[in-house]
């Protein structure tokens, strides 16, 4: 009996641990990555493409798509006018990672 209480116990703390943890390097990735952006990003333009993003009860969003040495990237450009397909963007992006890229505008409304 003493030993299936320390394991569920184990168990319990470690599912604990675990999701905190999760969480934490979600969190600590997106600040990283806005960080790294601002200020070793690089500018480019990127063209809308149909492809759209839905969560629950919000407007789709239209994703982007550029290309950097032979490889194209995709990622949400959170523009809900999906007239804009084909039109350019400003998006900034690492050079070593371009999988990590946003939008200008992102950054333009934290100010």
């Amino acid at each position: 009996m003493q030993k299936k209480k320390k394991t569920k116990n184990y168990l319990q703390k470690l599912t604990v641990i675990t999701v905190v943890g999760y969480l934490v390097y979600i969190i600590a990735l997106t600040h990283v990555a806005n960080f790294l952006l601002r200020h070793f990003g690089t500018k480019g333009r990127a063209v809308f493409i149909s492809e759209t993003s839905r969560v629950r009860y919000h407007k789709a969003t239209l994703y982007y798509v550029f290309s950097h040495r032979n490889n194209q990237y995709t990622n949400n450009s959170l523009e809900e006018d999906l007239s804009k397909v084909g039109d350019s963007i400003d998006i900034v992006y690492l050079k070593t990672f371009p999988s990590i890229n946003r939008p200008v505008s992102y950054f333009e409304n934290d100010r």
